[in-house]
């Protein structure tokens, strides 16, 4: 009898020795992969009453690619004609002719942005903003605003550059806002983007929760 309460006894406490250990060992955290550097261009865009999707538009993560438009005339807002764009995974470009805005009395005969390794340039081909002429390679961000017949007041930002929530840079080579009846519209010409995405936040590591484990006897 005595022999038998001992050989209990012990599986018991072998039972309570291994429920106190932990299961399995905890894997051991990885740092977040860094995103893949990627291009993207397009060659225009209108938000607003009379909104253009961006078109042609083209991205890549890898190899080049590329798309062409021969004419773009969805409203009377705008009319231009040989848009242009390609992207790869660090270089974006694109171009259009023959522009003209007529409620801004916008022209220019080419308009292009270029994104090449994070750095961005525009430049302008014999383009005007009512019947001046705009810098063919203006400085970043170069704001003019122009009075509009019947509309208002307008503003046109030339060699647009942003800093992307992504980490990518932006560069629009001409964004032009209208004060249209009704709603505001903002015209968006020739814009290529490039760049490597900012690394996502490391999760913190859990920490471990520390229990006291009753034991009777």
């Amino acid at each position: 009898m005595s022999y038998r309460r001992l050989t209990i006894t012990g599986l018991l406490a072998t039972g309570l020795i291994a429920t106190a250990a932990p299961a399995t060992a905890a894997a051991p955290a990885t740092a977040p992969a860094a995103p893949r550097p990627e291009g993207s261009a397009y060659g225009l865009t209108v938000d607003g009453p009379l909104a253009v999707p961006p078109l042609p538009a083209v991205s890549s993560a890898a190899g080049p690619v590329s798309k062409s438009l021969a004419r773009e005339a969805h409203t009377k807002l705008l009319n231009a004609s040989a848009l242009d764009v390609t992207a790869s995974s660090t270089r974006a470009r694109s171009t259009v002719a023959h522009l003209a805005v007529p409620p801004a009395q916008l022209l220019a005969s080419a308009v292009s942005a270029e994104c090449d390794g994070g750095r961005g340039s525009a430049h302008l081909t014999r383009a005007a903003l009512a019947g001046k002429r705009l810098d063919a390679t203006p400085p970043p961000n170069t704001t003019i605003p122009v009075d509009v017949d019947g509309l208002g007041r307008a503003s046109l930002i030339l060699n647009k550059q942003q800093r992307m929530a992504d980490g990518r840079l932006a560069v629009t080579a001409m964004e032009l806002r209208l004060p249209l009846p009704g709603k505001a519209s903002t015209v968006r010409v020739a814009s290529a983007m490039c760049g490597r995405g900012a690394v996502p936040p490391e999760a913190p590591a859990p920490e471990p929760v520390k229990r006291d484990l009753p034991v009777t006897g």
